[in-house]
């Protein structure tokens, strides 16, 4: 028969007591805090739930802020070309106002130093930065100031084409700006399809407009040319009349030679059409070429140059007349890429909005499933605590009991 001491029954007991302590004392825990786990021992694979769960939240918590940095940066952005449309919409007035033969010399000369100021106006916009110090419009150089006019009148570009890009959902990145090339140098002149351009030999007071592409413009160059014709047995100065020809780089001839010319009439080849009003002298020649890249600002400084040259007689005028319209059409080409642009930031601002509706929806959702793993139930809670309670106190009474029982007792 196997003996129990005195002493391993006390300690058999006290053990039991301190068991149920700790058993009391976890639920307390549990209770005041609210959660269920303390360490991944107790269920490991619970833990591992949490920390993946966690590890999710503070990866789409980096998304929104990324999501309020990119708004600060695009809103930012926005105000920019708002401010730019609204430079080049008063350049293009001032334009339209220089183009009137009412305006003299002097009063153009007014006109360009508004608009030399404008364009200062436009080139500081330009340069406009961040609340970081970094460039709006230098691409992915950031720290670089894009634009500068050297000593020599013309603007140079020191960002890049690149644009950054933020994470704003595990599938998602969006722009947070657009380079300098995008919103002021990637603008063709002309109609953006080819370029109508009078020569500056020109004697006569021909004035072409700049055309729109017909069908399919094959990307050459072509020269309308005058000569005057005389008909067979005609008088050379009663029966001549003015006429046309158009010829390629070439030299194929395009539209045949003794075509009558009329003002304002359509001058029609495959792919241009076009009218030159006014009266253009034989040998005078307007050429069409494919539309280049032309920077905003150097379309409004040739304006500007434009109208700082004195023009006196018909000749002369003809030669502002042609000029203002294609500083017009370059202004007309600039402002709406800008307003395209604005258009694009405004569509991105909206996709932010989207995507952060998506973020906290997605956000609610692992917090419910987080907290079916770790939060505490608390009804199940107290009602282990009261078990837990009595049956400390149960362990607690049974050891009083048994501490008063002695042989002595019953001898």
């Amino acid at each position: 028969m196997m003996r129990i001491s005195t002493q391993q029954g006390q300690q058999t007991a006290i053990n039991a007591m301190l068991d149920q302590q700790s058993k009391l004392s976890k639920v307390q825990q549990q209770v005041a805090t609210g959660r269920k786990i303390f360490s991944p021992s107790e269920d490991p694979v619970a833990a591992a739930k949490i920390v993946t769960l966690r590890d999710t939240l503070d990866t789409n918590k980096q998304y929104q802020d990324n999501i309020n940095a990119a708004r600060a940066r695009l809103t930012l952005g926005e105000g920019v070309l708002d401010s730019a449309t609204e430079v080049l919409q008063r350049v293009r007035e001032l334009a339209v106002m220089a183009n009137s033969d009412s305006q003299t010399n002097e009063s153009r000369i007014f006109i360009a130093e508004e608009v030399d100021q404008l364009k200062n106006e436009l080139l500081g916009l330009a340069n406009s930065t961040d609340s970081t110090g970094e460039f709006l419009f230098a691409g992915s150089k950031s720290k670089l100031k894009p634009f500068h006019q050297n000593n020599q009148g013309e603007f140079d570009y020191h960002g890049d084409s690149g644009q950054r890009f933020l994470q704003i959902g595990p599938r998602r990145s969006i722009a947070t700006g657009d380079s300098g090339t995008t919103v002021f140098r990637a603008i063709r002149d002309g109609n953006g399809v080819f370029t109508t351009l009078d020569h500056s030999t020109n004697r006569g007071s021909g004035i072409i407009d700049t055309g729109t592409p017909n069908g399919e413009y094959d990307q050459g160059t072509y020269a309308i040319v005058f000569e005057k014709v005389i008909p067979e047995g005609g008088h050379p100065e009663i029966d001549a009349y003015l006429s046309y020809k158009v010829i390629n780089d070439k030299k194929d001839v395009i539209v045949p030679s003794g075509t009558p010319y009329q003002s304002s009439a359509s001058i029609k080849f495959p792919g241009v059409t076009t009218m030159i009003e006014g009266e253009p002298e034989e040998g005078d020649f307007f050429v069409i070429r494919p539309s280049l890249n032309q920077d905003a600002f150097t379309t409004i400084q040739r304006f500007v140059d434009t109208l700082q040259q004195p023009r006196n007689g018909s000749s002369a005028r003809a030669v502002l007349h042609n000029e203002i319209n294609r500083s017009i059409t370059g202004i007309d080409l600039a402002l709406g890429n800008v307003l395209e642009i604005r258009s694009n930031v405004g569509a991105r601002l909206n996709a932010l909005d989207g995507q952060e509706d998506i973020n906290e929806s997605y956000n609610l959702q692992i917090k419910e499933i987080l907290s079916g793993v770790e939060d505490l139930d608390y009804a199940e809670a107290v009602s282990d605590l009261n078990l837990k309670l009595t049956g400390l106190e149960a362990s607690q009474k049974a050891f009083v009991k048994v501490q008063g029982i002695s042989l002595f007792n019953y001898l």
